[in-house]
């Protein structure tokens, strides 16, 4: 099969003490399902899996946002070599706080383009501490991302800029904290209900619209955009999700602008016997199909 692109996997562990259990099993996961193998047979060329990592000694007590943010510049650099090189970036991510890592990567690399992103989810993400219910840090990435929170974090991660809210598209999105949706209503980030997602023609042209002030779109995928159906061991399931064939479509007209050069994928618990053997096929096949449509990659004002 004529190869499409050329891809560099990069594994990156759930936060940064957790890499061996739940989703921190979920980038191992899928490379045990033989994803390289797919990618290759997709007709996409894969060079060797990178991973992710934070030393023991770079580790500070009590700053689990900070030592996250230090993972993320791990991954940071990871991308930027990959993208000096020329592949495409595949982050296969535990938890979506690998995003901020992959997003520092993108900007060190492409200098004055403007960047954006479209994340899937079925979460908004846009949590703050101020506004958060549970404080979970996952749940924060994109407030983290836009600059809303998270100074340290990002600061550690090398994220210098934060990424306008007006290149940031939201999909798939089913629930929403209150305080996040008042918080997100004083922005201009771009919310896509799942529903909206589904209508494939006027979801194409919401993305077409949305890149065309845009240089370079990090794709990222929560694999609990999904319905709990296909990953039933989803931490974070919530219902009336997508469908693989959905999520096919809607990461093909966000290929079809020309302006990605990296995607992430995250979530993917699997543990749960035979419900995460479900959810680790599910992923895989998304990806495998989802990049069916990731043919080349923008150029770009890096360095």
């Amino acid at each position: 099969m004529e190869c499409q692109m050329q891809i560099q996997p990069i594994t990156v562990p759930y936060r940064y003490d957790e890499p061996d259990e739940g989703l921190g099993l979920g980038p191992a996961a899928l490379l045990a399902a033989g994803l390289v193998d797919r990618l290759g047979k997709a007709g996409h060329q894969l060079t060797a899996v990178q991973a992710a990592s934070l030393a023991d000694a770079d580790r500070e007590e009590g700053r689990t946002a900070v030592n996250i943010g230090k993972l993320g510049a791990s991954t940071a650099g990871l991308v930027v070599e990959a993208l000096r090189s020329g592949p495409g970036v595949l982050v296969l991510a535990g938890d979506d706080t690998a995003a901020v890592g992959v997003v520092a990567g993108l900007q060190q690399f492409a200098g004055d383009a403007r960047l954006g992103v479209v994340w899937f989810d079925a979460h908004g993400d846009f949590n703050t501490p101020d506004t958060s219910f549970s404080g979970i840090l996952a749940g924060m990435p994109v407030a983290i991302i836009a600059g809303y929170a998270g100074p340290h974090w990002r600061g550690a991660a090398g994220l210098s800029t934060p990424v306008r809210t007006g290149r940031i598209m939201l999909a798939g999105v089913r629930e929403l904290d209150q305080k996040e949706e008042e918080l997100l209503e004083t922005t201009s980030v771009q919310i896509v209900r799942a529903d909206a997602v589904r209508e494939r023609e006027s979801f194409a042209q919401a993305v077409h619209e949305f890149a065309t002030a845009i240089d370079l779109l990090l794709l990222h995928v929560d694999l609990d955009v999904l319905d709990p159906q296909y990953v039933p061991s989803s931490s974070t399931p919530s219902a009336n999700g997508l469908s693989i064939e959905d999520s096919v479509d809607a990461m093909a007209s966000v290929f079809q602008t020309g302006k990605v050069i990296a995607v992430c994928v995250s979530s993917l618990n699997p543990g749960g016997g035979q419900r995460g053997v479900r959810s680790v096929k599910s992923a895989a096949t998304l990806i495998e199909k989802g990049l069916v449509a990731w043919t080349a990659i923008p150029s770009t004002a890096g360095n």
